[in-house]
């Protein structure tokens, strides 16, 4: 008889239990429970298991730590049995007690444990006092739970979109199969009192009983999504803008002498946000988050452009005396976006026409090579950039 019945039943004899006399529930406590001995195995046939009903309760998930591996809820287990050693006739009592309660302490209960626990290894009640509810019939109905704390292994590579499974193990401790069977009730898994956390959505679950070393056991296992909107706007987001933003220093005019200003200033402004949400981004090592490492070589691009901008300067000012070689003036002279580039298309076109004169050589300045390596180093660093991004989302995803 599963938990979820047993309280219908006892709401549906309320009207015959509240007009029980007091007498009555005396007389059944001294000729029922007064020498009831709760250390006996309460079971008839002592050689085949004793089959205990199981219902998981989830309350709320109080806190997931990343660091930690460790996941906290409060929940609970409806156990239902049969207890050989506690019966009684209704009649004899006035034909009203279908049903009474009293402290689980009172009678035998199963030492029910959380098995992957990571502070105690002890029965999940605690010391919490609770009341279990008997039937005339022997069915015992005990309801049992509290702060559960179980090890999860962490898994934080696609932070902020990541998901954890993690698994609580029950199993009654010290006592094997041979003498204990777990079965899922009618209604296994009961969220009538659940509660939503605010920074991890529930997204999936199971239950399931299997036999592990000898000992029945039931596994529950969750699955909980992180609530990403709040990491997606203060770290990724700043960290694609500022990505964005490095190559733009090659637009910037040499001659205005803020080019190499603006490319530090970038690069340290990245490396405080980076100190900054190191906090935010869990620290793990296996895996490694993936968007730690995005911001990592996000940062080394940053650098590599400072460096860049300082030689493309370099070559702006360079003494116009010296001698432009082959890849400097291919750079300058034939690249598309090269300024010399229309110069000679121009002059091709005039060739064509009679009477024209052709030019036979182009000049070629150090000014005209860095701007050919700007536009260069700007289609590059942007299609690093783009493609780093891209990946990111295209793994997370």
């Amino acid at each position: 008889m599963s938990a979820i019945f047993k309280i219908v039943l006892v709401i549906l004899t309320l009207d015959k239990t509240n007009g029980q006399d007091i007498s009555n529930v005396k007389q059944l406590y001294t000729d029922v429970f007064a020498n009831h001995q709760k250390e006996v195995f309460p079971k008839v046939d002592q050689n085949t298991p004793l089959k205990i009903s199981m219902t998981m309760y989830l309350m709320t998930i109080t806190k997931f730590d990343e660091v930690d591996e460790t996941i906290v809820i409060l929940g609970g287990l409806g156990c239902s049995w049969n207890d050989a050693g506690i019966s009684w006739d209704p009649t004899s009592y006035g034909n009203k007690i279908y049903y009474t309660f009293l402290p689980s302490e009172n009678i035998w209960t199963p030492p029910i444990t959380l098995i992957n626990a990571v502070d105690v290894l002890g029965p999940i009640q605690g010391d919490t006092k609770t009341n279990a509810y008997i039937f005339y019939d022997g069915n015992v109905t005990w309801p049992l739970g509290g702060v559960m704390t179980a090890k999860c292994t962490t898994d934080i590579s696609k932070f902020p979109y990541d998901s954890q499974t993690c698994k609580f193990q029950f199993l009654s401790w010290g006592i094997t199969e041979r003498e204990i069977v777990f079965n899922l009730s009618s209604d296994p898994i009961n969220f009538q009192f659940f509660t939503p956390n605010s920074n991890w959505n529930l997204s999936s679950y199971d239950i399931r009983i299997f036999s592990w070393n000898g000992y029945s056991t039931l596994e529950f296992s969750i699955t909980i999504k992180r609530a990403s909107l709040y990491y997606s706007v203060m770290v990724v987001c700043p960290t694609i803008l500022f990505g964005l933003l490095n190559p733009l220093v090659f637009l910037l005019p040499i001659e205005s002498g803020e080019r190499i200003g603006l490319a530090m200033t970038i690069l340290l402004s990245y490396a405080i946000f980076l100190t900054l949400v190191s906090a935010a981004i869990p620290a793990a090592s296996n895996p490694m988050c993936i968007l730690l490492i995005i911001m990592i070589v996000t940062i080394v691009i940053s650098g590599v452009i400072v460096v860049l901008a300082i030689y493309v300067s370099s070559l702006y000012y360079r003494d116009e005396k010296r001698k432009i070689n082959a890849v400097w003036r291919f750079i300058g002279l034939r690249l598309p976006w090269s300024k010399t580039h229309n110069k000679i298309t121009t002059e091709t076109v005039s060739c064509e026409k009679p009477g024209k004169h052709c030019s036979a050589d182009v000049n070629v300045t150090w000014q005209n090579v860095s701007h050919g390596l700007d536009v260069l180093f700007l289609i590059v660093s942007y299609i690093l950039i783009c493609v780093l991004i891209g990946v990111y989302f295209i793994i997370v995803r």
